[in-house]
């Protein structure tokens, strides 16, 4: 009975609900996930021991595999830039030429260059900066973590040219380039950043005016530490060096010696912490000590390690519910006008998987010649729309990437969720939509 397609979906929604309402209850991440799993397990067709026992646990496992080295290579430089005041040096300097209030845009820009150049790991190196940053002008981390998330769904969704994976794979299905549908593209690019920008200086004022700064509590602290004594604040250069020689052999890895991007970062950080580590070698070696920064950087991130793997593995029990299929089938059948259509459909299996990009692959090999040989469509506005809309719901509570970005940056569901549901997933609805309208009246 609780397979029954009716109590499954029902079950699903449940448990999705559940987990936003307890993470804003302040039940942990890591916590929720796994109440939400257990409950979504008994909906779905492998039964709830196989599904908690294989389906839960193998999803953990599966994201610790892949991204716990990237995690722990990430603190280990974190935590150099952190107490050689590195963060402090960049953040102080960056303050003093544009202002306070331009350090979440600094990040954006940081990001939104990082995926230009194809490097998929951009956030593990935006964080590495973003605490130093956030600290010095004083704002909470959770903005800096907003205007980092904002900037994919544009630069990687909405952008003509751009060589991201979403704007690649429509070209094969459909006929069309990179560049398809330049005027609508632009259009909702532009819709995209001015949204975005609008609401990152609402959040700055908001915060601001309620007296909220960068956290003081000790078990949040991103500042250097005073345990190792006074630590003088270094050079601006000698600061940011790590920052650019990370990005620098990070692209030369995944671009020149077409590495993996997740090892790309790996190695990367490896050989820019022993850099960093050289150019402060008194505070490293004499104040700090290699064994500490080596233990504190690593382990520092465990915490954050369980919690997105926690939140994959009730994604991958989401997928796992026996109304999955039949919910699918129904939206791929939806027909009224084919952009909308596409839309739509696109919109709704990102929901459902937490997935945009398996979405559009798996509308896109049922439909895509179809509908691009429809009298009346443009195959570059189909191409466009596709895109965009599947960006819109795949950053719900249960999508993995989301909590792997909080991880990183230190945050969590309650604290950062709500900001980036707005910039993640009702701005690109907005902006995918106005994208339809453009394309039915004017393609």
């Amino acid at each position: 009975m609780l397979t029954s397609i009716p109590v499954s979906t029902a079950i699903l929604v449940v448990s999705i609900v559940l987990f936003v309402v307890m993470c804003y209850k302040g039940v942990h991440t890591a916590t929720a996930a796994l109440i939400a799993s257990a409950i979504m397990a008994f909906g779905t067709t492998d039964g709830w021991v196989t599904t908690m026992t294989t389906t839960w646990v193998s999803g953990v496992g599966t994201f610790a595999t892949q991204f716990a080295l990237a995690f722990m290579s990430a603190g280990i430089f974190s935590y150099l830039m952190r107490e050689t005041k590195c963060g402090e040096a960049i953040g102080q300097t960056f303050i003093k030429y544009v202002g306070g209030d331009n350090a979440p845009f600094i990040l954006a820009i940081v990001a939104a260059i990082l995926q230009l150049a194809g490097i998929q790991t951009y956030i593990f190196i935006v964080a590495a900066m973003a605490f130093g940053l956030m600290k010095a002008a004083n704002l909470p981390i959770y903005i800096g973590y907003a205007a980092v998330v904002a900037v994919p769904p544009i630069v990687s969704f909405t952008l003509p040219g751009v060589t991201a994976m979403p704007n690649v794979l429509p070209t094969s299905f459909l006929g069309t380039t990179t560049w398809a549908a330049p005027g609508l593209s632009i259009a909702i690019s532009v819709l995209g950043i001015l949204m975005a920008v609008f609401y990152l200086r609402y959040l700055i004022k908001q915060a601001r005016r309620k007296g909220i700064g960068y956290t003081t509590d000790a078990s949040k602290e991103y500042g250097a530490s005073k345990e190792f004594g006074d630590i003088p604040t270094p050079p601006f250069w000698k600061a940011i060096l790590p920052i650019i020689l990370v990005i620098a052999l990070t692209s030369f890895f995944q671009l020149a010696m077409h590495i993996s991007a997740v090892n790309a970062l790996i190695f990367g950080m490896w050989i820019t912490a022993g850099v960093t580590a050289i150019l402060h070698f008194d505070v490293v070696v004499h104040k700090i000590t290699i064994p500490r920064a080596l233990s504190q950087g690593t382990t520092e991130m465990f915490p954050f390690i369980m919690m997105s793997g926690c939140v994959f593995g009730f994604g991958l029990v989401a997928q796992k519910a026996a109304c999955m299929d039949y919910l699918i089938q129904k939206i791929m059948s939806i027909n009224v006008n084919p952009y909308l259509t596409a839309w739509l459909s696109v919109c709704l299996i990102a929901a459902l998987c937490a997935d945009g990009i398996s979405g559009m692959t798996m509308w896109l090999g049922t439909f895509g010649a179809q509908f691009a040989a429809m009298p009346g469509v443009d195959p570059g506005a189909l191409h466009r729309i596709l895109v965009a809309s599947s960006t819109t719901f795949d950053s719900l509570p249960h999508s993995p990437m989301l909590a792997q970005g909080m991880g990183v940056f230190k945050t969590d569901f309650k604290e950062s969720y709500k900001y980036s549901f707005v910039l993640t997933v009702l701005f690109p609805v907005i902006f995918s939509l106005v994208g339809v309208v453009i394309a039915i009246i004017f393609y």
